[in-house]
């Protein structure tokens, strides 16, 4: 794996981890130690072959090794019960210390032998896969990487034991596989047919089986196929299997890092996941507010009651623990659980809810505050300018009536008096009298009292504009605290497309795996590519 691309895919594994994006296990496949393979454990112009010995318990594992190296090189019996370590039977010459590095040495046995005939094949014994113990099935499958051919052992009476055998096909598409049904004396050849199609529907359309019968006694064994086990290895190292293998496994691992990056860009899901999800907020919201608005009416009610006697201090301020209109649990309870029932819908809807919690944070706690701040600035505005606009503009102006009408009316009667004393003075007319000054005096009087009756009427009450407050507020909270939920939202999205877009760079820097197509022996050896 190239270094600059392993720091970035890690980086943005990291990103999705920690952001609480995919779950750990889903990005387990694309690990750095995920890509490693058998050059890593031995390179050069003679790497070996590595062969390692794979199956359950009591299947004989170790007895076939000791009987490849011509002595006890790995526990057998009584020895071996349950076995928590790794045996690596190798050639003098070959090195030990890139294998030394990648296996914990408390667990690693190193055995050498000098036949140069057997110089470029490394055969490990492997620990039981069906063990009880976590850590065996650990240290199996961070050898199984390393590894060219697996020979997987099985038993006339455990060979349709799959524990170990789930396990490993997991893994196995890289590898070259061998099958030996040890025990042969145990077995019989319904029972090997039988195992052959329990491997075609595994994805071997011809797999290889062997027979071995690896008893201590040589006069009780009986004719087996182990020599053609030796005579299968050897053909592969001669005939350039090793290259081929090689070749197979880093195309094998370059598909399954695409594949893998493919199902976690698949798990991130879609671009209109987003829009999805502000759907969902916007239906609960308006599922909220269509229940709280009935039972605010009386808490709205009583406040606006309170604040027309006691004035705006009755609101408290933030420092107050509890506000007067949320002091009704079930009230306060429902307006903060919306959050929570987002997320859950989100869940349901297959999204990503960590990082959306993450992303809602502690505005869960501030909803009460958004109401809060609301309410009070309405509030005060509407008591600044008691009533609507209309009515505003009415009070207004039957004020400047009840001072204009009866000021126009004296004026008008000044006018009377004076013009006619004057003609009365040059004997034209006669006198102004009782009748006029009481005409004079109604005329003033309805004009100051028709605009003054109207203004008084017109007056809007300290109650009403207190409740036309509270109403304006809360409906300005509701829609404030929906669209501080959409940016939020909105923020969650942001994240999701750049973590996306990242991903999709990654997999476009990772190069389409050219036809691993194998045949002959070694096509007979490795998973169909049609499985």
């Amino acid at each position: 794996m190239d270094s600059s691309f392993s720091e970035s895919l890690t980086e943005w594994l990291e990103q999705l981890v920690n952001g609480g994006w995919i779950d750990p296990e889903q990005v387990r496949p694309l690990r750095s130690g995920d890509d490693a393979g058998p050059e890593d454990w031995f390179s050069g112009e003679e790497r070996p072959l590595i062969v390692a010995f794979f199956g359950g318990t009591g299947v004989g594992k170790s007895t076939l090794l000791n009987r490849l190296a011509g002595e006890k090189v790995a526990k057998t019996g009584v020895e071996r019960p349950t076995s928590r370590e790794v045996t690596v039977f190798l050639h003098r010459d070959l090195p030990t210390d890139r294998l030394e590095r990648h296996l914990p040495l408390d667990r690693l046995r190193i055995a050498r032998h000098n036949n140069d005939n057997r110089r470029r094949v490394v055969w490990i014994d492997m620990p039981d896969i069906d063990s009880i113990e976590e850590s065996n099935r650990e240290l199996v499958l961070r050898c199984l990487p390393f590894v060219d051919v697996l020979i997987y052992v099985v038993s006339p009476e455990r060979y349709r034991d799959d524990s170990g055998w789930q396990l490993l096909r997991r893994h196995g598409q890289r590898h070259a596989w061998l099958f030996v049904m040890n025990h042969w004396d145990q077995g019989d050849e319904a029972q090997i047919e039988d195992f052959r199609i329990q491997l075609r529907e595994a994805g071997f359309p011809n797999p290889v089986i062997l027979r071995c019968d690896s008893r201590e006694d040589l006069t009780e064994r009986l004719p087996d196929d182990f020599g053609k086990l030796e005579e299968i290895l050897t053909h592969l190292v001669r005939q350039g299997g090793i290259e081929r293998l090689e070749r197979h496994g880093l195309q094998q691992r370059l598909a399954g890092r695409r594949r893998a990056l493919e199902q976690l860009l698949q798990r991130l899901g879609h671009p209109e996941q987003g829009e999805k999800l502000k759907q969902l907020w916007r239906r609960s919201w308006r599922r909220t507010r269509d229940e709280l608005e009935p039972a605010l009416d009386l808490p709205v009610k009583t406040l606006a009651v309170e604040v027309a006697g006691k004035g705006l201090r009755r609101l408290g301020d933030d420092s107050d623990r509890e506000h007067p209109l949320l002091r009704d649990l079930w009230i306060r309870k429902h307006l903060e659980d919306t959050l929570d029932r987002l997320i859950m819908e989100a869940a349901e809807a297959g999204l990503a809810v960590e990082p959306l919690r993450r992303h809602l944070g502690g505005y869960r706690d501030r909803i009460e505050t958004v109401f809060r701040e609301q309410i009070r600035r309405s509030v005060a505005a509407a008591l600044a300018k008691p009533g609507r606009g209309v009515r505003r503009f009415l009070l207004w102006l039957t004020g400047v009536l009840r001072y204009l009408l009866p000021l126009s009316a004296s004026v008008w009667v000044g006018w009377q008096v004076v013009s006619r004393y004057y003609e009365g003075m040059l004997g034209g007319n006669d006198w102004l009298g009782i009748d006029f000054a009481v005409h004079s005096l109604l005329l003033i009087g309805l004009a100051w009292l028709v605009p003054h009756l109207l203004h008084r009427l017109l007056q809007p009450s300290l109650e009403k504009a207190a409740r036309y407050g509270i109403r304006q507020g809360i409906e300005r909270a509701f829609e404030q605290v929906e669209s501080d939920v959409e940016q939020i939202l909105d923020g969650w999205q942001s994240d999701w497309r750049r973590l996306h877009q990242r991903g999709k760079q990654l997999l476009e820097t990772v190069e389409p795996p050219v036809d691993s197509a194998v045949d002959g022996l070694l096509g007979r050896l490795v998973v169909s590519e049609k499985r």
